[in-house]
């Protein structure tokens, strides 16, 4: 009868610690299973370079289907000693393609730092001068605010809306963003706007008068801006000549569009 329990004992055990171990292989196999599924793999293929054929639809006209458009990031200095940046070149997956009818012709003081948040207004107040002024004279909301300071030349820069272009009845980071720039030698505030583009972000090009501005194009202008099927633009603000000025010619982008398009010997 001893030997029966001790059995029976031995029996138990060996079934109960082959039950946790399934049941451990069971969790360990749940827990893969759920990185798996967080892991986006189809982006970088999504997004990959097609292969295009041009569509000859006579000898002096060619018509094509686009399906991708080239998107520019943001530039990256290549020595920080000198002025020379390297801008990388992307695509996005239009949502719907584009049928495009082509002809023959061709067609010494610095300081800078940035904030975010969500703010509603801002206070400038010199000391010296005794002045204490808000910046703002209507409603805002400012997602993004930085000081640049380069030679004589200082600056506050601002990314935000004064809009509710999503009408959810709020404005925030979800509606277009414009860039404002007090400049403080003559307390001036001026204000820069992109038709169907927001701006995603901005920053110092280090050894120039420069200000680097990310641009969201806003394709089928629906009021939000989709990073993986919307091209992204590079432009950028003189803050010498408080002008908005292009760092990408249009000659360039659509020599690069050519090759994207397939059309580029």
């Amino acid at each position: 009868m001893d030997k029966l329990n001790r059995y029976n004992q031995k029996l138990l055990a060996i079934i109960g610690t082959a039950a946790i171990a399934a049941a451990g292989l069971a969790l360990l196999i749940a827990i893969g299973g759920l990185i798996v599924s967080l892991i986006d793999f189809s982006s970088p293929r999504e997004n990959g370079l097609r292969t295009q054929n041009v569509n000859e639809t006579s000898e002096e006209n060619k018509e094509i289907i686009r399906t991708q458009e080239v998107s520019f990031n943001a530039p990256y200095q290549l020595d920080t000693a000198q002025a020379k940046y390297l801008i990388a070149v992307g695509q996005v997956n239009l949502k719907e393609s584009e049928r495009i009818s082509m002809g023959s012709g061709r067609s010494n003081k610095f300081s800078y730092y940035t904030n975010y948040g969500l703010f509603n207004n801002f206070i400038y107040f010199d000391y010296e001068k005794g002045l204490n002024k808000k910046l703002f004279d209507e409603k805002v909301a400012i997602t993004q605010w930085a000081f640049l300071q380069k030679d004589s030349i200082e600056v506050l820069l601002f990314k935000g809306t004064s809009t509710d272009d999503n009408s959810d009845n709020q404005m925030n980071g979800d509606d277009y963003q414009t860039l404002f720039a007090y400049y403080l030698s003559d307390e001036k505030l001026k204000r820069y706007d992109f038709s169907h583009k927001t701006v995603l972000d901005f920053s110092h090009m280090q050894k120039t008068d420069l200000v680097a501005i990310e641009l969201g194009v806003d394709k089928d202008q629906n009021y939000a801006f989709e990073s993986s099927k919307e091209p992204q633009e590079i432009t950028t603000l003189n803050i010498s000549t408080r002008q908005i000025q292009a760092i990408v010619a249009q000659e360039v982008k659509n020599e690069i569009q050519s090759i994207v398009d397939g059309l580029s010997n």
